[in-house]
């Protein structure tokens, strides 16, 4: 009972269905839902900032073109040489000289102002400060950007400020240095380059001051030594606070809305996967411990999914009724198996019992020695040998095959050799009892079986043996003195399949010293494993290294011999010997 109940806390332990499937879902969507939000921040971001892109470009133009005009890189050179006098104020005296000398003469060209005194160059420099002061002075107040400057990006004089001033009214002085890592602007470096006059726009952290700022360039001055841009910037961190907070709480919203949907789908899963699956795993391991398919079945009917899981409940339900089924009949034929094999057993005890099995068969005969044996394919064999005493003086000896195996070739047999030893001890000659068996046997014969026979009757006292082949193997006898050799003789039609057969006798003598061999065709169509055959001349061949020994001793040799011929080769056939030597 312990077992048992700690056997259901492990199974309870190992229910981790939903948490296998939350730990995989549940992250992959809140990554899913970081992503796509971030991907519409960016997008928002970026198409609320391009959204300023027109009047940026429109501020920057007005600056241009009411600050420096057309004068550009020599008045901005001018103003970088001499910084300090620059933004000084010019006198009413100044003035008045500078527009009695400028009186007929075009106004502020590269070659005329270069071609001035220093006071005039000076007047004219500190005037177009003034003047491009003035305009971008009057460009910042009251605008949603945040400031105007000017710098330099040139390469001897970065970070030269030519102006600066917020929409705070903070400014700074002409010649400030401010730091420019030029490496991180990558449109500071293009107009560099390139010397494009077309705005470019990017977002910066840290120019001109620290803090989210998106930037319109225009490349205003550049000559062999500088390289003057006009920015005006944006500052967009409150709308960055604003965005982020709205985002943030979307995406716990999403994250909120994912757990909801997450959990009614687990109660869902719960119900219509998870608790059928329990209750199929209870009813199996019910089955496999008690057997019981009617369990089974009442545990199975407290799945109601209507899906895939309902079916296969359905299915362990019948699959245990043909288990159920199918043990019964297992059960039904392992008992009938038993007696079939209780039946066999008895068959072959009683198969062995009529055949001369006590050896040495005749202790008390001196002028013979005797030996047969039988080792039937299956449990019981269709081959059969026999030898009895007709009267003193005449033995007789009998070896048979039927065309079939087991229990009918057995049964076969024994008829056979009934009807063989009764006519035989009649006194009848060998073909005359081959007739009458062949009448017996073809009276009854509906299944078509017959057998072949040679049979012999010794007479002892002359060694003259008379016999009749009825479609058997040829006899193999040895002379004194000399070879086992194939006796070929004369053949007559197997016994029991056709009414009316006549056979012939034939006669030869074995002197003393002399013996007889006689098998069935299992003997020499025993086959190895590449299925070659061991024939008579291998058994001839054989039993020549063995020229002297007694019957018993033959066999026994020869039937080891084929064992080890065919190997682990299946047995095909009966294989049954008769041995006889005279004395």
């Amino acid at each position: 009972m312990n077992k048992e109940k700690d056997k259901e806390k492990k199974n309870k332990k190992e229910r981790k269905l939903l948490i296998q499937i939350g730990a995989a879902v549940v992250p992959a969507f809140i990554v899913m839902i970081f992503a796509v939000l971030l991907v519409v921040y960016n997008s928002t971001v970026d198409s609320f900032l391009e959204a300023k892109n027109t009047a940026m470009t429109e501020k920057l133009e007005d600056c241009t073109k009411y600050g420096l005009g057309e004068f550009g890189g020599f008045i901005a050179k001018y103003w970088r040489e001499h910084a300090d006098t620059v933004t000084k104020d010019y006198t009413q005296q100044e003035e008045a000289k500078f527009f009695d000398h400028l009186k007929d003469k075009d106004l502020m060209s590269q070659e005329w102002f270069e071609s001035q005194t220093d006071e005039v160059r000076s007047y004219c420099a500190k005037l177009m400060y003034k003047i491009m002061l003035g305009s971008f002075d009057d460009r910042i107040d009251n605008q949603e950007f945040n400031s105007i400057f000017m710098v330099d990006i040139s390469k001897d004089n970065r970070g030269f400020l030519y102006y600066y001033k917020d929409s705070e009214n903070n400014t700074r002085k002409l010649g400030e240095k401010i730091d420019i890592d030029i490496s991180k602007h990558k449109v500071l470096q293009q107009l560099l380059e390139t010397g494009s006059t077309e705005t470019v726009f990017e977002k910066a952290a840290d120019f001109p001051a620290d803090g989210n700022y998106y930037i319109g360039y225009q490349l205003v001055a550049k000559d062999d030594d500088s390289a003057a841009v006009l920015g005006i910037t944006y500052d967009w961190t409150d709308f960055r606070k604003s965005l982020n907070k709205t985002f943030s709480w979307a995406f716990l919203i999403c994250v909120a809305v994912m757990l909801a949907v997450m959990t009614i789908l687990s109660v869902m899963l719960y119900r219509k996967a998870i608790k059928p699956i329990e209750i199929i795993q209870k009813g199996v391991r019910t089955y496999i411990r008690t057997k019981d398919s009617s369990r089974v079945e009442a545990d199975m009917a407290k799945v109601k999914t209507r899906n895939e899981l309902d079916s296969l409940s359905g299915n362990i339900t019948a699959l245990a009724s043909s288990i159920d089924h199918y043990t019964a009949e297992n059960i039904r034929l392992a008992k009938q198996q038993q007696q079939v094999a209780y039946e066999l057993d008895l068959a072959k005890t009683i198969q062995e019992s009529l055949l001369p099995g006590d050896f040495p068969a005749f202790p008390e005969r001196s002028e013979f020695d005797i030996y047969a044996s039988m080792t039937p394919a299956k449990q019981v064999g269709g081959d059969l040998y026999d030898f009895f005493l007709v009267d003193d003086d005449h033995l007789g000896l009998v070896i048979a095959d039927v065309s079939d195996k087991g229990m009918p070739a057995a049964l076969y047999m024994m008829v056979a050799k009934v009807l063989i030893n009764n006519f035989a001890t009649m006194g009848l000659a060998p073909h005359e009892v081959l007739e009458r068996t062949n009448e017996a046997l073809c009276r009854n014969n509906k299944h078509n079986m017959f057998v072949t026979v040679w049979m012999g009757v010794l007479e002892i006292s002359t060694g003259k043996i008379t016999a009749s082949n009825a479609g058997h193997e040829y006899p193999i006898i040895k002379q004194p003195g000399g070879k086992f050799e194939l006796f070929k003789d004369d053949h007559g039609f197997v016994v029991g399949a056709v009414e009316g057969m006549q056979y012939t006798d034939y006669e030869f003598t074995l002197p003393k010293g002399a013996a007889l061999f006689v098998y069935t065709d299992g003997v020499v169509e025993a086959r190895n494993a590449d299925d070659e055959m061991y024939d008579v001349q291998r058994l001839i061949d054989y039993m020549n290294t063995l020229p002297d020994l007694p019957p018993a001793q033959l066999l026994e040799s020869i039937h080891a011999h084929i064992n080890e011929f065919v190997g682990d080769a299946p047995q095909f056939d009966d294989l049954t010997m008769l041995g006889l030597t005279l004395s």
